[in-house]
């Protein structure tokens, strides 16, 4: 039995946000940064940091997968490979070309892309294979994988939207592949809200991102103060979550009403249909911001992982079925997922108060949220009706004070 609790509820979304981030954005609003190099500026630090000459940024990881897209020269009919359990805006960047998604069995362990089910998927219209490292878990099969998409010449795109700062062996995730994409949306290892980019080190793509990246349009100012006025709500909300009181120059801040606040994802995303948002490109406040977390990241990681190891520490003592990290692997830990009975997946809130956390639910279907049955991809199905995941953001005290 348990018989600790937090300080607070522990959230999932925004916990990292940081007061840094939040005046920066705040001044962002209010014109007072002139920030015209900040996306030249962003490029260059990924470019170094990732030991990838070719950079963009865009506005989400959807959006910078859409762009993907279109530097691989993928054609409508063309098919992808994608693990069965993913979310609608991965398949949405695929399905807004035309492109065709075989969804492939995943494995248990890490719960990414099974090889031995790749194998058997692969077709002669196969173009490339997604490698998403779901949770921040670096891939059980990723040698695999890697080896079959290299011998049926598929294009490798890693999904590095939970795994941003992992690696695996001597390389970075992201560099194992041959373009890869990562996000900055408010559930991820670093938080715009929205936003994203790609890498890669093949100059034939990298002449193509950057053609692509000219082409693209920036939101408008309205959305881009909406995103930024967001972004400075969810740090307020989550400093009353803790109990810590603002800094004098925040206490008179207007709060703005939900509706009024950028959702993760739009409405019509959800029922399939294009937005603009895919087609964007970064401007230089949010690339600001995003600059100012990827310099913080070694300590973003290292609180990830601390708090992944006291819910290891957890499940092993109360025998709870959770991911592994294999051999040679770094995990980012952007949550800890683990296995438990279909009544408490569907129903969480019981469990959320046992530990204390908000408990998430990635992911509800092969292809979440939409509904989408495949009998022929066991491990996806069980995965979505049994997996939950426990944030990895926890207060620096939890080691010490609360007996996890």
């Amino acid at each position: 039995m348990n018989n600790w609790k937090f300080c607070y509820k522990i959230p999932l979304l925004n916990a990292s946000l940081s007061q840094e981030s939040a005046t920066l954005a705040m001044n962002c609003i209010n014109k007072q940064d002139h920030l015209k190099p900040s996306t030249d500026m962003l490029h260059r630090y990924v470019a170094e940091a990732w030991e990838s000459p070719f950079v963009a940024s865009f506005m989400g990881g959807r959006a910078s997968l859409y762009a993907i897209v279109e530097v691989l020269g993928l054609q409508a009919g063309d098919q992808v490979l994608l693990p069965a359990f993913t979310c609608q805006a991965v398949a949405n960047a695929f399905s807004f070309h035309g492109i065709e998604i075989i969804f492939v069995d995943i494995e248990l362990e890490t719960f990414g892309m099974d090889a031995a089910a790749a194998r058997k998927a692969v077709t002669p219209r196969c173009k490339a294979l997604l490698l998403q490292y779901t949770f921040g878990a670096v891939c059980r099969d990723t040698d695999a994988l890697c080896a079959l998409a290299r011998e049926h010449g598929l294009a490798i795109i890693e999904d590095c939207a939970h795994a941003t700062g992992g690696a695996y062996k001597t390389d970075k995730l992201g560099t194992l592949g041959d373009i890869a994409f990562f996000s900055s949306e408010r559930s991820k290892m670093v938080n715009t809200i929205h936003g994203g980019w790609v890498i890669t080190r093949d100059p034939r793509l990298g002449e193509r991102l950057a053609a692509v990246h000219a082409a693209a349009t920036e939101p408008d100012e309205a959305y881009v103060r909406a995103l930024l006025r967001t972004l400075c709500q969810e740090w307020v909300s989550l400093q009353n979550l803790k109990g810590q009181p603002l800094p004098p120059e925040w206490r008179d801040m207007p709060a703005i009403p939900p509706s009024s606040k950028v959702p993760q994802m739009q409405p019509a995303e959800l029922s399939g249909l294009f937005t603009p948002q895919y087609r964007w490109k970064m401007p230089a406040c949010i690339a600001a911001i995003l600059l100012q977390q990827l310099q913080s990241l070694p300590r973003l990681l290292e609180r990830r992982r601390a708090g992944a190891a006291h819910w290891l520490e957890w499940a092993a003592r109360s025998g709870v079925r959770h991911a592994a990290a294999i051999d040679g692997a770094e995990p980012t830990w952007l949550r800890f997922p683990i296995l438990v009975d279909a009544e408490t997946k569907r129903n969480p809130a019981a469990f959320s108060e046992k530990l204390g956390c908000e408990i998430g639910v990635w992911f509800t279907t092969p292809m979440h949220p939409q509904p989408l049955m495949l009998p022929d991809c066991p491990n996806g199905m069980y995965a979505s009706a049994h997996c939950v995941n426990l944030p990895t953001w926890l207060p620096e005290e939890a080691g010490a004070g609360a007996g996890i």
